[in-house]
């Protein structure tokens, strides 16, 4: 990694969700890369922003998840390895940012494995000791220097990792308990729908 580089993981409490890794392509561009640690099974994404590749909504087989963010091309993208193969999408992210930028659910994060806590962790602290349903908000800073929030999940504070970007450099992270509904569901991923 380079000076520039930054890298975080992310628990829920004791359990390793993911790595967040800020860092830039060959052209010395910025990017956001968070990859989920366990293979998923039960995939599903939710959307109604216009993907520039085909979509396949729903995916059964274990999978590797990968979400990116790059700045200067304004793109978020999914990739996912699947028998071996990568499947990538990409959303165009419309500037000014009005809503988060993205929400990942989880069923159950009591299937990760614990992690011992180091300075480079981000530590969400999750809201109910019985119920092991969370959302993880990922929020960049609106105009009003506060992260978006969204009306399902309420997730209080917010914990805030910078960015070498002129803007969009602070990134917000934060969790809230999911009441909702997941079905067969062991993970998904939401893009707002006032992402527009």
């Amino acid at each position: 990694m380079s000076k520039k580089d930054k890298k975080s993981r992310i628990l829920i409490g004791d359990r390793l969700l993911g790595t967040l890794l800020y860092t830039r392509d060959k052209k010395n561009r910025g990017y956001l890369k968070f990859s989920i640690k366990n293979k998923i099974i039960n995939f599903v994404k939710s959307t109604d922003v216009p993907t520039k590749l085909p979509v396949v909504l729903k995916l059964n087989k274990p999978t590797s998840l990968e979400i990116s963010y790059k700045f200067k091309d304004r793109l978020l993208g999914i990739k996912r390895m699947v028998d071996g193969k990568f499947e990538r999408e990409f959303y165009k992210v419309i500037i000014p940012i009005e809503s988060c930028l993205f929400i990942l659910r989880v069923k159950d994060y009591s299937f990760y494995d614990k992690y011992i806590k180091n300075k480079d962790v981000l530590v969400l602290n999750p809201p109910s000791i019985n119920n092991k349903s969370v959302a993880i908000i990922f929020s960049f800073l609106g105009k009003n220097g506060a992260p978006f929030s969204h009306p399902d999940y309420n997730c209080g504070m917010m914990g805030m990792i910078d960015l070498p970007e002129i803007e969009l450099n602070k990134l917000c992270i934060g969790i809230a308990e999911d009441m909702q509904d997941f079905g067969h569901q062991d993970i998904q991923v939401l893009f707002p729908i006032f992402h527009k």
